[in-house]
């Protein structure tokens, strides 16, 4: 066992069907927008349909970049403004001492309002999800139709793993310093990604934390594209679903695409979400994990684009 297999089992407990519990702890604020950086993409042969427009959230460690491909393809085929964020404390949006999904929300209500289409369509994978179920739920005006990727309002089936990740990767920054150029800082983590947990084998979760890297030109230093020291502070309430909504409803029209690999949404979450969302539908994947849209893109534009046409 090494020195993050012992951390991890000091703090994880597991229930009588052995799975992992942590304690459920939720920090409380008053949520203070922040302004999202965004990318816009309208349509490359012709003028996007004004009335309608769709917003992407991406998840834990994500950036809008991550959406690019998918976004212009969207764009494109339904003929719609696409607008892809950088979560608060990730990539080129404002690093925030606060990280509750009600934080993450209202920004998200802030950029929805900014952008000002009668048919709004709120799109989110992962951690990005669940802020935009807190949208459908405290603000279901604003939306015409949510979809959420590949995560449900519960627990997170990457409880046991994502915070480990978060600490791992603070913990070896420096470690990396010496190192000549980005390239060689990213091959040097990873061999420590590698060597440190089970899990952190697979290459493609290494290689998506990876893309954390990057060199600030003012200190010289390598730095992390995300606040993870916030990340860190907060993990509980992003790995958790906000308790308040335990028992709410909306009548937004949701669609939830699955992984058909992925346990994120497993069979104790559907009660959870048709009481949430009773309007809601499930499509899954077949032979995609939790990073459906990038695993199986053609697959998943064919789950999406129907949604897009509004009449």
């Amino acid at each position: 066992m090494n020195r993050y297999s012992k951390i991890f089992s000091s703090f994880i407990s597991f229930n009588a069907k052995n799975q992992i519990i942590l304690a459920r702890y939720q920090h409380t604020s008053i949520p203070k927008p922040v302004t999202l950086v965004e990318d816009v993409y309208n349509p490359s042969n012709g003028t996007a349909d004004p009335e309608r427009c769709l917003i992407i959230a991406h998840g834990l460690f994500g950036f809008r970049t991550n959406w690019r491909s998918l976004a212009k393809a969207f764009s494109d085929r339904a003929n719609i403004k696409v607008v892809t964020v950088d979560m608060r404390n990730h990539g080129d949006s404002p690093h925030t001492a606060s990280m509750t999904y009600f934080d993450m929300a209202s920004d998200l209500m802030q950029t929805i309002r900014k952008h000002k289409t009668p048919k709004t369509i709120l799109m989110g994978h992962s951690m990005g999800g669940k802020a935009s179920m807190l949208v459908a739920l405290q603000e279901p005006a604003l939306l015409r139709k949510l979809i959420v990727v590949d995560i449900a309002p519960t627990v997170s089936a990457s409880l046991g793993e994502i915070p480990l990740y978060n600490r791992i990767l603070l913990d070896n920054i420096d470690k990396i310093q010496h190192e000549k150029d980005i390239v060689a800082a990213r091959r040097a983590m990873d061999k420590i990604l590698q060597a440190s947990v089970e899990s952190l084998k697979n290459k493609s979760i290494r290689d998506f934390l990876l893309m954390l890297i990057v060199h600030d030109e003012a200190s010289g230093q390598f730095v992390w594209r995300a606040n993870l020291e916030v990340l860190e502070e907060y993990m509980d309430d992003i790995m958790y679903f906000p308790k308040e909504f335990d028992n709410a409803t909306t009548n937004v029209e949701t669609l939830f695409i699955g992984g058909g690999k992925s346990n994120y949404i497993n069979d104790e979450a559907i009660p959870i979400m048709e009481r949430l969302f009773p309007k809601h539908r499930l499509i899954r994947i077949p032979n995609a994990g939790h990073w459906v849209h990038s695993e199986r893109p053609q697959e998943f534009l064919k789950c999406v684009l129907p949604e897009l046409e509004i009449k």
